[in-house]
């Protein structure tokens, strides 16, 4: 049997000891490596892994913007994130990113195994828990360039995010309310976000309030 080398991520040591130790205890795999969110490039990098599992909650800076650079520095890896949630944007905003495996906290090991193992040869695996239909969107939108948002659809958001007014975003930028309407209801639909709330969550997951921000002039 092939051994399948892993890199565990995570900014906290007793998570990363402990998914160590239940990684090394299943056959075929061997844990090569381990690293917090700011060490994981230069130490993926590095060791070249078959397969990073990410703890989404427990890393810094914010899980999607770590797999797009985990994707980017070893595009060779499978990457599995293990988190709690479940809301479509998220879980999709990830696949998208570039990972593999998406796998629930409360799972089971067995399909923590499962989701490395297919990722080890280049598949998609959702935790089951998600529902099929769910399962099919988020594949049509890792696979799908037309899911990520555009500048301005983003810029939109963010400034909706924040807590601006409709008539606010049109002046600062420059257009008129019917298209900042246009590029919010594009931005929404691209990400599967239904009300403010939803904006809002989709910000704190992203770390848009964390990334500077100006109110264009």
């Amino acid at each position: 049997m092939k051994t399948t080398n892993l890199l565990v991520i995570s900014d906290e040591a007793i998570a990363r000891v402990g998914l160590g130790h239940l990684l090394a205890s299943e056959a075929g795999f061997e844990v090569t490596g381990e690293a917090g969110g700011r060490d994981a490039i230069e130490q993926a990098s590095k060791l070249g892994p078959d397969v990073v599992i990410v703890f989404a909650e427990l890393t810094k800076p914010s899980c999607a913007q770590l797999v797009a650079s985990l994707r980017a520095a070893v595009p060779g890896a499978g990457i599995v994130v293990l988190g709690r949630e479940t809301h479509h944007a998220y879980v999709g905003l990830l696949l998208a990113a570039g990972a593999l495996g998406y796998v629930l906290l409360h799972a089971t090991p067995r399909e923590l195994f499962t989701a490395i193992r297919a990722a080890s040869h280049g598949r998609r695996y959702v935790d089951p828990e998600l529902s099929d239909a769910l399962f099919e969107l988020l594949a049509r939108q890792a696979e799908s360039g037309t899911k990520a948002l555009s500048r301005r659809e983003d810029e939109v958001l963010r400034m909706f995010a924040f807590g601006y007014t409709l008539k606010e975003i049109a002046s600062s930028l420059n257009i008129s309310r019917k298209s900042i309407e246009t590029y919010r209801a594009r931005s929404r639909e691209k990400l599967g976000l239904r009300t403010r709330s939803d904006i809002v969550r989709y910000a704190l997951q992203t770390g848009m309030f964390n990334a500077e921000f100006q109110q264009a002039s």
